[in-house]
């Protein structure tokens, strides 16, 4: 059996505990056990759980609850009900050893059954005439392998009885097993290691996209023009394809690009009259190179627009219709490239609409107050690539709304509000940049999206280095130092491993009320706090009989790790390595008791944060010396041009030659 029976956690053992528990006065607080002689609980409404599997943004996919086969789990050591979308999630879950440590066993497991409810795969979508019903785990039996599918990925789809599971897999195919088989069967989802796994992936993608565009930039040139021409007039006269050549100097803006051509002006600058945004470009396949833009207006929303209720109508006015240096307004494929925009109230680049847009080597300054400024890039419903590029002193140096599919990466944010800022933004990567003194955030991800990457990137002094939400997400190979707090956790599902998190107020801090991603390989080292934790169940951070290095953690050495587990979020263990003191405190009885219990009930560990398997020596060797340089010398002591991911080439050089 991979995991246990699901009414074996109200056996004897748990309930002599749970008696000598309350014998101490040790269960106030809200300790849910369960009584040995009890009956499995009903099912209840998957509203009512606590659910997982979807982030917000994947649940917009969904027409249904029909459409996605569900699981709820009653767990003895923990009060709610979770409640999982897709069967595979369920299973990947109770099969892990962490949560069980965390929730206790399995009390009962439900599953919805599709028997009666004219279920048909409309392209590999589940629909239905009726509501599945609630049925037990044990007793239903499971067609794994049909081609249904949600947008997770493929899904198991559970039956009552196995007469109306065998006709579904005669019209759809796939095989039939039961609840025992279903779980010893590989699991496939569509999690953060899939996400680790496409990194490589997605910047190939984004070298290709940057590469697909060097036709664009070698377009013949059909005119030459000195400062004074008009811009306009050549524009109107250039045919799709060609390119037009600004010498250096000043031109007068603001300029309309409505069709497919290129400007190039290395050292031309276009100057708008402070009113309006300076370049707009209404076409597919335009390049903007080598340029100065000033003379932005200061407009940051549409004017003339009333707000509603509907949220992404009030955002795209609020922030989608601003001025800006360049603002591209249904123009994909647009390529920006070598263009400075020395100062702007508003936007540098407004891409809404527009996707399969590059820019690269950009140069942004905002307002001497961040307040009265706006975004570096603001990106709206269009996927783009961002790299070699800097931004400073802006509300955002990068914000994304609904831009999937966007790489960002080898870019410099300085005393911005945000660096990098994602709203209902899934499937992007943000890689290999530097963030130094952000107001409120380097890395910024809200609004629950799916399967962001965040790798090789160092933030320093901000608020929160790196913060997510939503749901399978990559964390790995950053360097998070000198902030109040270094990484937050609060995606669910997600991957933090081999990062670098130093002298920061807290390293760590973990929201989520479930604790359901993998925290593993990562070295916490000067901290003020290394961890620390909201109300919630127990938080296991290690896999694998692998954990995390933890400056102060100490024990016998087994195996690379030591024999004794660390509590970051402890008042003793997690000042172990800011007072030698706190060792003697730690052996002694009364606290290695205290310790001893707590270890036996997860009920007891509420809102805190455990490695069963602290390492004895640092996992990021290389990574750590170069944050001790970054705290010494902030963002100077770091190499140019070279990408902090060990897995991933150097970016090329992609300077647009000189015509």
């Amino acid at each position: 059996m991979p995991f246990p029976g699901r009414r074996l956690v109200a056996d004897h053992t748990l309930a002599v505990l749970a008696v000598g528990l309350v014998g101490c006065g040790l269960l106030a607080g809200g300790l849910f056990v369960v009584d040995a002689g009890a009956a499995a609980p009903d099912p209840v409404a998957f509203e009512d759980t606590r659910s997982v599997g979807f982030a917000s943004e994947v649940s917009q996919e969904i027409d249904d609850d029909r459409q996605i086969p569900r699981a709820q789990v009653f767990y003895s050591q923990y009060q709610y009900v979770i409640g999982y979308y897709g069967i595979e999630t369920a299973i990947a879950a109770i099969d892990d050893p962490t949560r069980q440590q965390q929730f206790g066993y399995p009390v009962a497991t439900y599953v919805t059954a599709y028997d009666d409810t004219g279920i048909e795969l409309d392209d590999g979508t589940i629909r239905t005439d009726g509501y599945p019903q609630w049925v037990d785990a044990d007793e239903a039996v499971f067609v794994a392998g049909s081609g249904a599918s949600t947008p997770a990925g493929p899904a198991v789809v559970p039956f009552a009885d196995r007469a109306a599971a065998d006709a579904f897999a005669a019209d759809y195919g796939g095989t039939v097993v039961g609840w025992d088989a279903l779980a010893d069967r590989p699991v496939e989802t569509d999690d953060a290691a899939v996400v680790r796994e496409g990194v490589d992936d997605k910047r190939a993608a984004a070298d290709a996209r940057v590469d697909a565009d060097r036709p664009l930039l070698d377009r013949p040139v059909q005119a030459e023009l000195s400062p004074g021409d008009s811009v306009d007039a050549a524009i109107a006269a250039a045919p799709n394809g060609s390119a037009i050549r600004l010498a250096p100097g000043r031109y007068e803006g603001p300029i309309d690009v409505d069709h497919s051509i290129t400007l190039r002006g290395p050292g031309a600058t276009i100057e708008g009259n402070g009113t309006g945004s300076v370049v707009e470009v209404s076409a597919a396949d335009v390049g903007i190179v080598g340029l100065t833009v000033t003379g932005v207006g200061n407009q940051t929303r549409d004017e003339d627009a009333v707000t509603g209720d509907e949220w992404d109508a009030n955002i795209e006015l609020g922030y989608g219709h601003g001025d800006a240096a360049i603002a591209a307004v249904g123009a994909p494929g647009i390529h920006v490239a070598d263009v400075t925009v020395p100062s702007t109230p508003a936007n540098g680049v407004l891409l809404r609409d527009s996707p399969e847009a590059v820019v690269r080597n950009l140069s942004v300054t905002g307002t001497p107050v961040w307040n009265d400024g706006f975004m570096g890039v603001m990106a709206m419903r269009s996927s783009v690539v961002v790299e070699d590029s800097t931004f400073q002193a802006g509300r955002d140096g990068i914000y994304l709304h609904r831009s999937p599919e966007t790489v960002i990466r080898n870019n410099t944010f300085r005393d911005n509000r945000y660096g990098v800022h994602l709203m209902h933004t899934s499937d992007a990567v943000i890689a290999d940049s530097r963030f130094a003194n952000q107001e409120f955030g380097g890395i910024t991800i809200m609004t629950d999206p799916a399967r962001n990457a965040i790798v090789g990137n160092v933030v320093t002094n901000t608020s929160n280095g790196i913060a997510t939400s939503g749901s399978y997400s990559y964390i790995a190979d950053n360097i998070a130092v000198d902030s109040r707090v270094g990484i937050t956790t609060t995606a669910v599902g997600s991957l933090y491993e081999h990062n670098v998190v130093r002298n920061n107020t807290y390293g760590m801090r973990t929201g989520s009320v479930l604790a359901t991603s993998r925290v593993w390989k990562n070295d916490y080292v000067d901290n003020e706090y290394h961890a620390g934790a909201s109300a919630g169940p127990l938080r296991v951070w290690a896999h694998d009989g692998h954990g995390n290095y933890w400056q102060g953690a100490y024990g016998s050495a087994t195996d690379g790790h030591y024999d004794r587990a660390y509590v970051p979020t402890d008042s003793v263990d997690g000042q172990l390595h800011r007072s030698a003191a706190r060792r003697t405190v730690a052996e002694s009885p009364v606290k290695q008791g205290l310790r001893a219990l707590r270890g036996a009930a997860p009920g007891l560990r509420s809102g805190s944060v455990i490695d069963p398997y602290p390492q004895t020596e640092p996992q990021n060797p290389d990574r750590l010396r170069l944050s001790e340089r970054v705290v010494d010398d902030g963002l100077d002591a770091l190499p140019t041009n070279t990408t902090m991911t060990p897995t991933a080439d150097p970016p090329a050089s992609r300077s647009e030659g000189q015509p």
